[in-house]
């Protein structure tokens, strides 16, 4: 069984931030024409939401993963809190649009001095004992 070398170098997610980041920005460009004409058009929705699919299946959990391993640089992860705590704001317009819902309950609100307390799963032979 072979394993991928351990890289020093560290994790780039310029590309990731700036492609959520177009997509929120779509998002709420849809949500203020939403509001000044009464209706918005179903190519306008389609479009963002394969858009946004592909942001929260790939992109954002990328960033998640990095992060929630410690390899991104405290720059980029004040750049991820911040896009979470935007995501969060968003939900509104998310729900709105039935747009895919990211997945924040393990990313702490940076809003609340970072504060986040994670739920711990039982050793795995506590677990078994339970069934």
């Amino acid at each position: 069984m072979s394993v991928a070398p351990q890289s020093s170098a560290p994790v780039g997610i310029d590309d990731d931030v700036e492609f959520l980041t177009e997509q929120i920005n779509r998002l709420k460009e849809l949500g203020q024409q939403n509001q000044d004409r009464d209706q918005t058009s179903d190519e306008d929705v389609y479009d963002l939401s394969v858009r946004w699919g592909t942001a929260l299946a790939g992109r954002f959990p990328r960033i998640a993963h990095y992060s929630s391993m410690g390899l991104l640089p405290d720059a980029d992860e004040r750049r991820f809190q911040s896009l979470c705590d935007e995501l969060r704001e968003l939900s509104p317009l998310i729900e709105r649009f039935k747009l895919a819902r990211p997945d924040l309950a393990d990313r702490p609100d940076a809003r609340a001095g970072g504060r986040h307390h994670r739920k711990r799963r039982a050793p795995r032979r506590k677990r078994l004992a339970r069934l």
